[in-house]
């Protein structure tokens, strides 16, 4: 059980879930969205995929590599364009 949907259920808003494989979560998403539309409440997803390991993101970049000695040259400078004068 790699991704699990959660929502509640009926007008006593009893707890309900529906669980999928690692490799599933396109199924998972369109199960979210079906309990959405269907009037559902609190519907979310959570996942302990079995491929991932260590944290998400990125921890720390010393010297434009990340811990595991990958390149990284992302950087929020110049992304939004130039600043607006008011």
């Amino acid at each position: 059980m790699g991704i699990v949907v959660y929502w509640l259920e009926g007008e006593e808003a009893a707890p309900a879930c529906q669980s999928f494989g690692s490799a599933e979560l396109t199924q998972a998403l369109a199960c979210a969205e079906d309990r959405r539309r269907q009037g559902h409440r609190h519907v979310s997803i959570s996942s302990e995929l079995d491929d991932h390991v260590g944290r998400a993101g990125v921890a720390a970049v010393e010297g434009g590599k990340t811990p595991d000695g990958e390149a990284y040259e992302w950087s929020k400078a110049g992304r939004a364009g130039r600043a607006r004068r008011r």
